[in-house]
């Protein structure tokens, strides 16, 4: 009797998980160290890509200018020319948010009692994201104004320095005051993308701004604001065509609210393992009573050729001040140089450039002890993160 109660409950023990399962359940294997570990690790992916991404980057080198202008002294130093401290983030699934602290700057005014350069808000703003076509952004950013301001950055230029329409247009309230402020200003802008390719590329590109037309990180001075309207056509991918068009008014020179106009146009074509060509012409001016109180014109056309990791590149640059004619931004610029891409966040940079002054601005400088030209060497490394 014993045995038959034995067995019996052996064979019920056997078939409850056929009962239930309906089939016989696979032996379960014991938990792996990488098993234990995946939950967590994908927990921690999680986490950390909700986080706000910090990137960066340096350029440091050494830099060489020849006697020069009106008597100015030749020089060589190792610089630190760009520090710079970003940081991307979400606030939501549609709006994103950048800072961007810049030391190094060299922007007039930022400086302390000893003259060292100070840190800088660069950028400060929130993007709305609505659609492809519509974008909202508010803060302080740098402005719509040439392919050099808006559409390069220092991390990604083909030189070590920008052009002067760059540095006198683009980053410059030539009325307010008279320093680079690497085009950047507070305000509201919209942004948009139309006409989707089948490459995935869009054919337009707009953008449309008011701004204070005032320092960065400073309120406006009067109640008037800047108007800048840009149209980037994009016939095919490796080829945009940009225009840009800025109203303000400014108080400076004795006016409280002094129109002024600058306009900036160009092309660029852009191939990542081949030929890179740009170039873009500016204008800005205003006037009183029929007097030009600015009156600057400025040019330039690059060109360069990917040959693995090198970039060899020249470019010729031109600026004339109509108002000023013995400033020594009335030249001809010509600049040969070579990017090398060490690594993905590693570029060497070699840049000789050779400025040539303009017949009244060549006597002004002879005449006060300089030279009727410039040379300039820079070897600089950026090392971004």
């Amino acid at each position: 009797m014993k045995r038959f109660f034995a067995v019996s409950a052996l064979s019920l023990a056997l078939s409850v998980p056929q009962v239930f399962a309906g089939e016989v359940a696979e032996p379960v294997a014991e938990p792996t160290a990488e098993a234990v570990a995946a939950p967590q690790e994908s927990g921690w992916k999680e986490v950390l890509s909700k986080l706000p991404k910090v990137s960066g980057y340096l350029q440091t080198g050494w830099n060489y200018t020849s006697e020069g202008y009106a008597g100015a002294a030749e020089k060589s130093s190792f610089q630190a020319k760009r520090l710079r401290l970003i940081v991307d983030g979400n606030v939501g699934a549609k709006v994103s948010f950048r800072l961007q602290i810049e030391a190094f700057n060299g922007i007039s005014g930022s400086t302390n009692g000893n003259g060292q350069k100070n840190l800088q808000v660069m950028d400060a703003f929130a993007t709305a994201k609505l659609l492809p076509e519509l974008q909202i952004r508010a803060g302080q950013f740098y402005t719509p104004m040439g392919f050099e301001n808006y559409d390069i950055s220092p991390a990604t230029l083909e030189t070590v320095d920008f052009s002067n329409i760059c540095y006198r247009m683009a980053c410059r309230n030539a009325i307010g005051y008279d320093f680079v402020d690497y085009g950047r200003d507070l305000g509201v802008m919209l942004i948009g993308d139309c006409f989707k390719s089948d490459e995935g590329f869009s054919y337009l590109h707009y953008d449309f701004a008011v701004t204070n037309g005032s320092l960065p990180c400073k309120d406006d001075v009067n109640r008037s604001k800047d108007i800048i309207g840009a149209v980037t056509f994009r016939p095919i991918k490796k080829l945009a065509i940009k225009a840009a068009y800025n109203w303000g008014e400014y108080s400076g020179m004795g006016h409280t609210y002094q129109p002024m106009n600058r306009f900036i146009a160009g092309a660029w074509y852009n191939d990542p393992t081949g030929l890179t060509l740009r170039g873009e012409f500016g204008i800005q001016s205003a006037k009183n009573e029929g007097v030009d109180l600015v009156k600057e014109t400025g040019a330039y056309v690059l060109a360069g050729y990917h040959v693995g990791q090198f970039l060899p590149i020249v470019r010729w640059d031109m600026y004339k001040d109509d108002v000023n004619k013995v400033s020594a931004n009335n030249y001809n610029r010509i600049l040969v140089g070579c990017t090398w891409q060490a690594m993905k966040n590693l570029k060497v940079q070699l840049n000789y450039g050779y400025t040539m002054y303009d017949k009244d601005a060549k006597e002004f400088s002879k005449a006060n002890g300089g030279k009727d030209g410039m040379s300039q060497i820079q070897l600089m490394g950026l090392f971004k993160f």
